[in-house]
């Protein structure tokens, strides 16, 4: 293991794909056209954004996979590069193609996403052992996802952090039932893997799924009693819920002009990852967390995500009271 590889505090395994946007007047239904405004390439990916956010915060981080010997491979790594983020732990196969999507994004900022895991969803269990488990080992944070990749690596990396005391964070991506269609794994196997969970931030989705409750705080517990130590609930517009075994707090969200929303759960996801390393309590965890994700939305692209002093500056200028904690 290189010294880059044992100062790299935050790193994960799930998606990391080039979005492609489709800038359109509406998202379309079944058999219809429509002439796009324009489209945007972007780098994204749900753990490779949580990833980007906390490097942006300026805590070291890097992420852990396979890309292929492409253009979007390139266009990955120079994105990565350009965070100044850690690049030790990627792997570039050759004759394979990167992860790519497609969004197309309406003029409210509603998308849809098709997603194409290609050879970062082809990531094994041997691979996780024996080339990734190093920099797991070494970081303070891993994260993880469930969303294109398979369940057995995924459990895999997980465990290899558990047993190694680096907190597990978890975005859980699509609902249960998604992720068995897709053919990722069984419901049972992913209820299973919430064991090793430390810190949960599931979709909507996903937590009635799981719980078959409909009000948050109820949602909130429930998941609590499957393992995990945090349950972060993202609410939108109504802002967060972060709940521990201890307290459950509602925070509100931080008012912005919404251009696009692609990304905002990640930004998210990041900037709880780096609230939760500065040993926080609930309150001022969602608070900075729901600031990460309102500047994310104020631009196109999945990785238009604030730096420290930008977030600390939305939050004074919209939380006065909650400014002063931080």
């Amino acid at each position: 293991m290189s010294d880059t590889t044992a100062k790299v505090d935050v790193v994960g395994i799930g998606s990391c794909t080039v979005d492609f946007f489709a800038i359109v007047p509406r998202l379309l239904g079944t058999e219809e056209k429509i002439n796009a405004t324009r489209m945007e390439i972007h780098a994204g990916g749900v753990t490779a954004n949580n990833l980007t956010q906390v490097a942006r915060l300026g805590v070291s981080s890097g992420w852990l996979g396979l890309i292929g010997d492409d253009e979007n491979g390139r266009i990955i790594q120079k994105a990565f590069a350009e965070d100044h983020m850690d690049l030790s732990g990627i792997e570039v196969v050759k004759g394979e193609y990167s992860a790519l999507t497609w969004i197309p994004v309406d003029v409210a900022g509603e998308r849809c996403i098709y997603m194409f895991p290609n050879v970062t969803g082809k990531i094994s269990v041997y691979q996780v052992l024996h080339r990734f488990a190093p920099h797991i080992q070494a970081a303070k944070h891993f994260h993880t996802e469930a969303s294109q990749l398979a369940i057995a690596p995924v459990k895999e990396a997980m465990q290899v952090a558990h047993d190694a005391k680096v907190r597990v964070l978890f975005d859980l991506d699509v609902s249960p039932s998604f992720y068995a269609e897709s053919d990722l794994g069984t419901q049972d196997e992913l209820c299973t893997a919430l064991r090793l969970v430390d810190v949960l931030k599931p979709c909507k989705a996903a937590a009635r799924e799981l719980t078959g409750e409909a009000d948050y705080e109820k949602i909130a517990t429930a998941l609590l009693r499957m393992g995990p130590t945090v349950v972060a609930i993202t609410l939108g517009a109504d802002g967060c819920l972060i709940a521990t075994p201890k307290e459950i707090a509602r925070v509100p969200a931080l008012k912005v002009e919404v251009v696009d929303t692609t990304g905002a759960g990640d930004a998210f996801m990041g900037g709880l990852s780096y609230a939760l390393l500065q040993g926080w309590d609930c309150q001022k965890v969602g608070l900075f967390a729901n600031a990460c994700a309102a500047l994310c939305c104020t631009k196109i692209g999945a990785r238009a995500m604030a730096k420290h002093d930008e977030v600390i500056a939305l939050i004074k200028n919209q939380s006065p009271k909650g400014a002063g904690a931080f």
